[in-house]
């Protein structure tokens, strides 16, 4: 297996750890209450917590899909797409995840799943038509890594939440901004969203606090990622390459698609915040540091170390 070049990293899997007690202690403040209000309201609360737990790990690859509005492919519709995920499992001796396409002009990809057994990598339109075949195939290596270094689960769960709040925050804002595809009219839309203010500022505050969740596993979990496909692939210059390309297909995209990106951005390989810029809660890490981590590697490739 390509990846078993480099000896596991332990920044990874001490940070997935760390991000399985942060999730749990978010869980149990949230029961706390309960608890407090009474045992059976708190039994009641904690087996909430669980049963949302659970669904987090099975649900959060449908959700994404939902969210992104794609739709699973087969190898007779996608054969160069499935072929391209054959070679990567036959590599890293993974199950082949199943294989999704989003009609999302703007270029991006990601992963989700709760194991390798179970995984899902999608890629949309615009991903695919900017990028060259080499580039595509480090993409999919950089997902595909994912699911090898099992960080899937974790990041399904600790995302699972800012998933859903970033669902409703874009059902929620396209009301008051009073779209006419919401069938009621601009005024009675615009209505809507106000009658609806206390959840859309709960929402706001759950994704918040998604997203810090998610921000203590996703930078390290990305750059592990590019060591561990660019691994695959043999090319750590494709990955390169294709990150300024989506960064770039990022900064140009419309509002209306970063919108429906935002709900999955924290699994994508580049972030919607315009490519892993270097803000303190981007949940990526900045692009150059991954140019240099990749360079670094490709020197060490091309010098046999």
């Amino acid at each position: 297996m390509a990846p078993s070049r480099d000896a596991p990293d332990s920044g990874l899997t001490w940070r997935m750890l760390a991000t399985a007690v942060l999730v749990a202690l978010v869980y149990a403040a949230a029961v706390l209450p309960a608890f407090l209000a009474g045992p059976v309201w708190g039994a009641a609360a904690a087996a909430a917590a669980v049963a949302l737990a659970v669904l987090s790990a099975r649900a959060a690859d449908r959700v994404a899909l939902y969210a992104m509005d794609a739709r699973l492919v087969t190898s007779s519709e996608e054969p160069e797409l499935h072929a391209v995920l054959d070679r990567l499992c036959m590599s890293s001796g993974l199950p082949k995840p199943r294989l999704a396409v989003s009609a999302l002009d703007t270029p991006n990809a990601f992963a989700a799943g709760s194991g390798p057994g179970s995984a899902v990598v999608c890629v949309t339109g615009g991903l695919r038509s900017r990028l060259e075949p080499g580039e595509l195939a480090a993409v999919l290596a950089h997902e595909t890594a994912h699911v090898a270094n099992r960080d899937v689960l974790v990041g399904a769960i600790a995302t699972f939440p800012a998933l859903c709040a970033g669902l409703f925050l874009g059902w929620w804002t396209g009301l008051l901004t009073g779209r006419d595809r919401y069938g009621a009219g601009r005024a009675a839309a615009f209505a809507g969203g106000i009658v609806l203010l206390p959840l859309g500022i709960a929402a706001a505050v759950l994704y918040a606090v998604g997203t810090l969740v998610g921000l203590s596993l996703s930078r390290h979990r990305e750059l592990c990622a590019d060591s561990t496909g660019a691994l695959l692939t043999g090319r750590p210059s494709d990955l390169v390459s294709a990150l300024d390309k989506i960064s770039d297909g990022l900064r140009d995209a419309s509002r209306d698609d970063l919108r429906a990106l935002r709900p999955v951005s924290a699994l994508c390989v580049v972030g919607a915040r315009g490519g892993g810029a270097a803000g303190l809660l981007s949940s990526h890490p900045p692009l150059e540091r991954r140019r240099e981590r990749l360079s670094a590697l490709s020197w060490r490739l091309a010098s046999g170390g």
